[in-house]
């Protein structure tokens, strides 16, 4: 029996011995993701949304773009999320950053997926919101770059963007306070910069409240000479 049928053998033989819990509600279910039931309930994203920034619209318009991207386009081509932030999805999220639940990454790959496929280019750079530092060494990781990696392992690239600023959590924070916060945080390291000329990005994080945060990294990656750049969320809040 060759390895690969060993690993196949082996992961039935866990799934058998070991059922899989539902990483929302708990309840046993088969496969490695959500129970039946909470998949049902998730509020995954579809049209008609913003063509550019991505946020659920009640209803389709002429040409897809939201008011706020109207008076204020985001220096994004385009922002896609997976789906709402709700209680399903916040469970996921939270569990994934603060509990080192990196086996949720799968699941949480398939969750982007369809949207990663749309925003993806030829020669892109995948790169993750980088963690400030102290928070990387009490959490080991970078939620982030987690999903990042798995994603597009040959397309990966976490040290084109350092955070070289510590700023304090965002939670709290009203929208100017969350862009004050994050205002010159990033920076693309000098030695870094030929690799980023007129290449294409892909922006990963975990969820989109205001756009402080990713708003602010591609103002950076900008700056630096990159080509277009997008974003990809799991999750966003409005």
């Amino acid at each position: 029996m060759d390895s690969g049928h060993l690993n196949i053998w082996f992961n039935q033989l866990a799934n058998i011995l070991l059922p899989h819990l539902c990483p929302h509600c708990r309840t046993f279910c088969e496969g490695a993701g959500l129970c039946a039931a909470c998949w049902q309930r998730l509020e995954q994203i579809s049209t008609p949304f913003c063509s550019c920034c991505g946020r659920p619209l009640p209803y389709a318009l002429p040409d897809t773009r939201c008011a706020s991207c109207w008076v204020a386009p985001p220096p994004l081509a385009r922002i896609r999320a997976a789906c709402r932030y709700d209680d399903i999805a916040s469970t996921l999220v939270i569990r994934y950053k603060h509990a080192d639940a990196l086996h949720l990454t799968p699941l949480l790959a398939r969750l982007v997926r369809r949207f990663f496929d749309e925003l993806s280019e030829p020669n892109q750079l995948v790169i993750p919101i980088p963690l400030e530092r102290r928070r990387y060494f009490r959490r080991r990781y970078n939620q982030s770059a987690e999903l990042a990696r798995y994603m597009a392992p040959d397309n990966f690239a976490p040290t084109l963007l350092i955070r070289h600023r510590n700023t304090p959590s965002q939670a709290g924070k009203n929208r100017q306070q969350r862009k004050d916060n994050v205002r010159g945080a990033f920076a693309v390291p000098a030695h870094q910069q030929a690799v980023l000329a007129n290449r294409p990005i892909m922006l990963i994080d975990d969820v989109l409240t205001t756009g402080a945060t990713l708003f602010e990294a591609a103002k950076t990656l900008q700056k630096a000479g990159a080509g277009s750049i997008c974003g990809l969320v799991i999750a966003r809040v409005s």
